[in-house]
């Protein structure tokens, strides 16, 4: 009973602090390519609860509005969105120190990267972003110092690099857009073929399916599963991810399963 009390209380208070956010206009940027495309950094500070302060990184096209964010605060690991993408990862690596490579396609304001780098103290992150003013925009406002030596940010194409590198990856997050669909060309034999290639014995690859349904997640998930050890259907609130792994012990999924129960729903699996 005084835990819940306790967990009203907080809730109220972070409502009366977060009508009190402060934002400041750090630097607006015009797209070289596409003049209708804004790029808004902002810092938005709350009083008293410092760890709380973001930096977003806002995408304005026409009527369209996108944004990423991280939290300020420099020995903050967890991020304020993909927070299922982080649990998801923390479910399967929860033995921190299995996690050695991980590769990001599709970085913007670098929350995932950050994320990594900052929970898995051993892990050497790849990002690969097709865009070169998000790549200059990232390395001038969004990457912190323990990033430096553990993060190397690409300007590339996704689908080629997942061709040409020849690293094998315990963690990929697949975060590739185009407006705000997600890019028909990773819903492909090729694309899939071609992840499935480079992973490692233990990894897994979330891939986020924000304009699939349910239905549409499914029959992804069965048609390309025999390529894995495993394949998932996650519901975030109807936003769905599709989890592929491997795995050389069936213990590590059932911990994995066990683990992700407490953050959200698997609506479909397939376990060889």
């Amino acid at each position: 009973m005084s835990q819940n009390i306790f967990s009203k209380f907080k809730k109220y208070v972070k409502q009366i602090l977060y009508k009190h956010i402060t934002e400041t206009l750090v630097e607006e940027f015009q797209d070289p390519v596409s003049a209708e495309v804004v790029y808004r950094v902002v810092d938005r500070k709350l009083p008293i609860l410092r760890s709380l302060d973001t930096r977003r990184l806002e995408f304005t096209s026409g009527t369209k509005y996108a944004y990423s964010t991280i939290y300020l605060d420099k020995h903050r690991a967890d991020q304020p969105i993909y927070l299922i993408v982080q649990d998801l990862t923390n479910s399967f690596f929860h033995r921190k120190s299995r996690m050695r490579s991980a590769l990001v396609l599709g970085c913007a304001g670098c929350s995932i990267p950050r994320f990594l780098v900052m929970t898995y103290k051993r892990v050497q992150v790849t990002g690969v972003e097709y865009s070169e003013k998000m790549i200059e925009i990232a390395q001038k406002y969004f990457l912190n110092k323990p990033m430096e030596k553990r993060f190397t940010l690409l300007y590339d194409d996704a689908f080629a690099f997942v061709h040409k590198t020849t690293d094998k990856y315990d963690f990929i997050h697949v975060d590739v857009f185009v407006a705000e669909k997600n890019h028909p060309q990773t819903f492909t034999d090729d694309f899939m073929k071609a992840l499935s290639n480079i992973m490692s014995e233990n990894s897994i690859v979330i891939l986020n399916c924000l304009n699939l349904t349910k239905n549409d997640c499914n029959n992804f998930a069965l048609r390309f599963w025999d390529d894995f050890t495993a394949a998932y259907v996650v519901d975030e609130r109807f936003h769905y991810y599709v989890v592929f792994a491997k795995a050389s012990d069936p213990a590590t999924l059932k911990g994995f399963e066990t683990r992700v129960a407490k953050y959200a729903r698997i609506d479909e699996r397939y376990v060889h």
